[in-house]
């Protein structure tokens, strides 16, 4: 079989480039509260998933990525190797995984706009429903008009929102230390040694499947990289230590910060802001503060939108999904698919209105969390056994060692990610989110499964008709399905 070739059009993209874009799609700061509740710990958490998971999906996508360099991402990745059916399954979960995220990244958001114009709105669940839906309606209708124009817009909101006020979250926190001020974390040595007394910590620890994912997203532009053996795991270390790096120690700043117990789960750095600012009197910069990271969770969530939308699409060319989904409007953009997306985390933001924000922010994070990793277990198997049914294709970056370095690495992200999904089922043991843990395990458990049933009820109900011919001309020859 011929190799695929390396396409020819588009700019190579540096090293500097590549890394940056791969440190922008996984770094978030939603995650810093929940984390920094493990004091010290949290390092060898990170560092811990770095090896075991992080590292893994970074090699497997670069391979991936360079080897079947087609668009759809890992839905071609996987049905290159398992067949159209679990390649639904992957696209599918890659989308309704980050449907189910939005509600605490858009907690984060609102609690950000409250804290631009009017703080004690934070609390005030009659505008934290409508502000968390409204925002997430805002942007859904400013992608439907295309995005040519978002790419420029999105960069910015994340560096602007995200590195700025995550390297000021760690400023303030380095000068809290020096100013001699008490911290609320031990520095003792022997704090870097989890606490792991109970499965409901662990299972906390678990969320960093979610912190730390996305870097398959860019495995598609790896084939635009100049010597990709070289560049490629150049980028993916450089990225990892900017991401473990700026991930960490914005944890720890709201560790240092912000009392045991205190913590807003979806407060991200406004609570190192303000209790730094408060306690220096310097309280009118809030707002700028505020707007900074209202800007960054915006951009970052802007750049799921589209993306994991644009990816389901494709299993179009194989009639899996219906025609009334597989439309785009003028401006080529999915619009049912996109407005089936806002009904969903709609419904799912109506739960602000009835449990504890803390609590809906980490039933979403679990649950995002549970179903990525469905998709990653299927992207660490494809990448092994493509390995074996397509030896032939050109690999310009491969992980090394061989078939046992894939066995290994793939192997290793597999075995964790499935690890991972089942003790996500497991309440959390933390005083700030509580909640009925006989209620969040049928809760997890339902939600997981028909999350799961779905793709396969649709695709035994899919019909002849569904294929769209206007993807017939990118076809290829694939595997039957198993």
């Amino acid at each position: 079989m011929a190799s695929h070739a390396n396409p020819k059009s588009g700019r190579v993209l540096s090293l500097f480039v590549l890394a940056m874009m791969n440190t922008a799609i996984v770094v978030g700061l939603e995650g810093f509260p929940t984390m920094a509740g493990f004091g010290l710990g949290l390092i060898t958490w990170y560092l811990f998933f770095g090896l075991v998971y992080f590292i893994p999906v970074g090699f497997v996508a670069a391979e991936l990525g360079v080897g079947f360099p087609r668009e759809g991402g890992v839905y071609a990745w996987v049905k290159e190797a398992l067949g159209v059916r679990w390649a639904f399954v992957a696209s599918w979960m890659q989308w309704i995984q980050i449907v189910v995220w939005y509600p605490s990244v858009l907690a984060v958001c609102a609690l950000a706009a409250a804290d631009v114009f009017a703080p004690e709105l934070g609390d005030q669940k009659w505008y934290t429903v409508p502000a968390v839906i409204g925002i997430f309606w805002g942007s859904t209708l400013m992608n439907l008009f295309g995005i040519q124009l978002s790419g420029l817009i999105t960069s910015l909101c994340l560096w602007v929102g995200t590195f700025v006020p995550t390297a000021l979250a760690i400023l303030f926190a380095v000068w809290w230390l020096a100013d001699g001020q008490p911290s609320e974390m031990s520095f003792e040595a022997e704090q870097l040694v989890p606490d792991l007394s109970t499965w409901g910590k662990v299972a906390v620890a678990m969320t960093l499947f979610s912190f730390l994912s996305g870097l398959e997203v860019n495995g598609v532009h790896f084939r635009r990289v100049k010597h990709p053996n070289r560049a490629i795991p150049a980028s993916l270390f450089i990225s990892m230590i900017l991401v473990l790096g700026v991930s960490m120690l914005g944890a720890l700043s709201v560790a240092v910060l912000v009392p045991r117990g205190d913590e807003a789960i979806a407060g991200g750095p406004l609570q190192v802001f303000h209790t730094f600012l408060s306690f220096y009197g310097l309280t009118g910069w809030m707002p700028l503060l505020a707007f900074c990271v209202l800007l960054g969770m915006v951009g970052h969530m802007i750049v799921w939108i589209i993306g994991p939308v644009e990816t389901l699409r494709f299993a179009a060319r194989d009639g899996v999904i219906p025609p009334a989904f597989q439309r785009v409007n003028k401006a080529k953009v999915p619009q049912n698919l996109l407005l089936l997306q806002a009904s969903i985390v709609t419904m799912l933001c109506l739960l602000y209105a009835f449990v504890d924000m803390n609590s809906v922010f980490y039933i979403a994070t679990v649950m995002s969390a549970q179903l990525y990793l469905v998709m990653y277990v299927l992207m660490f198997i494809s990448a092994i056994v493509l390995r074996y049914t397509r030896p032939d294709v050109d690999r310009p970056f491969r992980i090394p060692g061989g078939n046992a370095g894939m066995w290994l690495v793939a192997g290793t992200g597999a075995v964790f990610g499935t690890f991972g999904i089942f003790v996500l089922f497991t309440p959390p043991d933390d005083a700030n989110m509580p909640m009925d843990h006989g209620l969040f395990v049928l809760l997890t458990i339902l939600f997981f499964l028909l999350a799961l049933a779905v793709p396969f009820v649709v695709y035994a109900l899919r019909k002849p008709n569904w294929k769209n011919p206007d993807f017939d001309d990118v076809e290829h020859e694939t595997p039957m399905d198993f």
